[in-house]
């Protein structure tokens, strides 16, 4: 116990001795300051001035802070990612090019293999160009235009279709000298749309009238004059509307010479063509009765015209077995007269016609 309590009594002091006689000695005061600034001066001295005096004057100001600060730069790492990165932006314009070379050296509305500046091939370039669709050309080319029977030199005519719509056909015609430029060039695509939209439209009301077998046409020649013509009109009954205010003032006849033998522009003819397969008997009055009476249901579903240049065209094929067609042809106005029947001057033959246009009846193949 008593050396217990010796011990501790010594070990303070000695352990307070130690501490002043050791720390004093090992670590002086003013000893940092003393060795530090010297090996520090001695490093920037000896290392940063070399390092600084030893670098590419044409290293930018962070390249030269990265060599000084002892790493190393690598410019030509990074000359080689340019390179890299060049040519490969070389190679995808080179890419580019060659497609649109290949693109534009093909007509697109020319997929068929026309021949290149052929005239079927300019009549697809020129419809998909207008109307920006692709078109089908079919049956031959023709070389002579309507009314002459001898060949034109530079003429070429054709039928066609949108190649996603073969039910549309219409003509297109080329008229000039044999190149492209200088061509004159025309279509019915527009014309021969409406109506065969207005045929899809009458067609139902044919139809339950005259029974499910019933062939319809339509045929139009109406004002072709500025704003009030078919051209400034995509509504078949709304150009029908125009004309008709067009020639409040006018006669049938005037109308019909005006259309002939002038350029006015003022026409109004519009021609409902009706094939009935299950009502071609006229044997007995009680027959064109029912023909009457069908006919005259129809006119409520026509559009709002001239009733005297409004036609609706009745064709009867093989009349009395006579091995040739006939039509009942008469206007709204003629028919709102009508009893229950007529007489058989109005059937008029249905022939073909080897001087000029066939009648539609026989264009339309309802005589074979």
């Amino acid at each position: 116990m008593g050396r217990s309590i010796g011990e501790s009594e010594a070990e303070p002091g000695a352990e307070s001795d130690a501490q002043l006689s050791i720390e004093p000695s090992a670590e002086p005061a003013g000893a940092q300051s003393s060795i530090e600034p010297d090996a520090g001066s001695r490093m920037r001295l000896n290392a940063e001035p070399s390092a600084e005096l030893n670098v590419d004057p044409s290293l930018s100001s962070a390249q030269v802070r990265k060599v000084s600060e002892g790493e190393p730069s690598k410019p030509k790492h990074r000359c080689k990612r340019l390179l890299i990165v060049c040519g490969i932006l070389v190679v995808v314009a080179v890419v580019i090019l060659i497609g649109l070379a290949i693109v534009g050296g093909k007509h697109f509305s020319s997929s068929s293999n026309y021949r290149p500046n052929s005239p079927e091939d300019i009549m697809v370039r020129y419809l998909h160009d207008k109307y920006g669709k692709d078109f089908v050309l079919t049956g031959k080319i023709r070389r002579t235009p309507f009314g002459s029977s001898a060949l034109w030199e530079h003429y070429y005519e054709s039928d066609a279709h949108p190649v996603d719509d073969p039910r549309l056909r219409f003509k297109v015609k080329l008229d000039g000298d044999n190149k492209e430029h200088k061509f004159e060039k025309s279509d019915t695509y527009i014309e021969e749309g409406q109506i065969l939209a207005e045929e899809d439209r009458l067609r139902p009301h044919v139809e339950r009238i005259f029974g499910k077998n019933t062939e319809i046409g339509v045929k139009y020649k109406l004002c072709d004059r500025g704003e009030d013509s078919m051209k400034g009109s995509h509504d078949l009954p709304k150009a029908m509307d125009i004309c008709k205010q067009e020639t409040a003032d006018m006669t049938k006849e005037e109308i019909l010479d005006s259309s002939l033998y002038n350029d006015s522009g003022l026409s109004h003819d519009y021609s409902v063509y009706i094939y009935a397969l299950d009502g071609q008997s006229i044997k007995t009055d009680g027959d064109k009765a029912k023909i009457i009476e069908r006919l005259k249901k129809m006119v409520k579903y026509l559009p709002d015209g001239r009733s005297d240049s409004m036609w609706l065209c009745y064709f009867i094929k093989q009349y009395k077995g006579s091995g040739w067609s006939s039509e009942l042809k008469v206007s709204v106005d003629d028919l709102r007269q009508m009893t229950d029947s007529f007489s058989n001057d109005l059937l008029k033959p249905i022939v073909t016609d080897d001087g000029g246009t066939d009648p539609y009846p026989i264009r339309k193949g309802w005589d074979k």
